[in-house]
């Protein structure tokens, strides 16, 4: 008698996780917990043997995050890993309307691994790679320093916005905070009389001007560093037209290991590059409308589309390309969204070059 088939969903918490089986024709098989402990771990590959059910795929909920060290741990024991996002069992427990616990959650995962065979690869790193995780912290710490940044400039705008039209006359005509906060620090508005409350308010504006070059400070000093990690990690994508040290970076963290991607198509569709058809009527011919994937990894889709920005404006290749998709009748968002495929397959394939040789030649990179 042949082995069922099934797949397993995983729901992952800090302290535990909880495991739910289905068959091949839905049929629920076991749900378990277990801590987030290696012998958690080991208890887990022990309870799925004693199924006696072949996996095929097994879903996890948040694999970037809570279920990281778990879709790593699966990895290494051989099974295919699959990312499955919250909205989609959130969705399922809605239209089921379904209570809300960890054992339906799991279940709830497994059915959602079970419909969709094209669920992206869970986690970005099937195994430890220092020097990757020294990347992402460096890129961790970079992003709440600008969040700091960010969040002291809409402050430092409210309180400009709020001082007396006297004050607000003297500083410069535009709207950008900056030099409007450096005139304020070089005193060109300190003649003026001012209220007890306008001068804390400028006292405070003061302070968030040298909190504010602090962080600029520390943030310059991480960029200045990004370009050694990127030759740890032997990645040339800064070489492509219009990705800095800073983009070459997010794109190194976002997609992880680039060898988890087995086509340029499936990178193209976890990342939103790959346009969805939108036509009707066709019958059967293929579809003539397209229109924007919202659901893929919106980072990765910034930096492809600032590399398209920058290559239309000063890439000829990328020029061309524009012209000759016009040319074909395509409309502007049309042509667009063709060339930001077309950089989609170029990173990967760069990334993918740069893995091989990487692993391949670990000994001559380094050097």
């Amino acid at each position: 008698m042949d082995q069922l088939w099934g797949v397993a969903g995983v729901d992952p918490h800090k302290r535990n996780f909880t495991v739910g089986v289905v068959d091949g024709r839905g049929g629920r098989r076991g749900v378990a917990a277990f801590d987030m402990t290696d012998a958690g771990c080991a208890e887990l590959l022990a309870w799925l043997e004693g199924l006696e059910i072949e996996l095929g795929r097994v879903g996890v909920e948040g694999s970037n995050g809570l279920g990281r060290q778990l879709c790593m741990f699966l990895a290494a024991a051989g099974f295919d890993v699959r990312e499955v996002q919250s909205n989609r069992t959130a969705e399922r427990r809605r239209r089921r309307r379904r209570q809300k616990t960890d054992q339906e959650d799991a279940e709830a995962i497994a059915r959602e691994t079970l419909a969709h065979d094209d669920l992206p690869p869970a986690g970005k790193q099937h195994q430890p790679d220092p020097a990757w995780d020294e990347l992402v912290a460096v890129r961790n710490h970079r992003q709440s320093l600008v969040r700091q940044r960010v969040r002291l400039l809409n402050e430092v705008e409210a309180v400009l916005t709020g001082l007396p039209l006297a004050i607000r006359a003297a500083l410069p005509a535009t709207s950008r905070v900056r030099p409007r906060l450096r005139a304020l620090v070089r005193g060109e508005a300190a003649e003026l009389a001012a209220s007890a409350a306008d001068r804390v308010q400028l006292g405070r504006l003061a302070d968030a001007a040298e909190d504010i070059a602090r962080l600029d400070r520390r943030v310059r000093a991480i960029d200045a560093g990004i370009p050694v990690l990127l030759a740890r990690l032997g990645s040339n994508l800064a070489d492509e037209v219009g990705v800095g040290a800073v983009s070459a970076m997010d794109l190194l963290v976002e997609v992880g290991d680039p060898s988890r991607f087995r086509s340029d198509g499936q990178f193209a569709r976890w990342c939103g590059a790959a346009p969805i058809a939108a036509s009707s009527g066709e019958g059967r011919g293929d579809p003539i409308r397209h229109r924007l994937d919202l659901a893929g990894n919106r980072q990765v889709n910034s930096v492809l589309h600032t590399m398209h920005v920058t290559q239309v404006r000063c890439h000829q290749p990328a020029k061309e390309f524009i012209a000759r998709k016009r040319a074909e009748g395509k409309t502007a968002k049309e042509a667009r969204r063709a060339h930001k495929r077309q950089l989609a397959n170029r990173i990967i394939r760069r990334m993918w070059d740069d893995h091989h040789r990487r692993h391949t030649h670990p000994l001559r990179d380094a050097a």
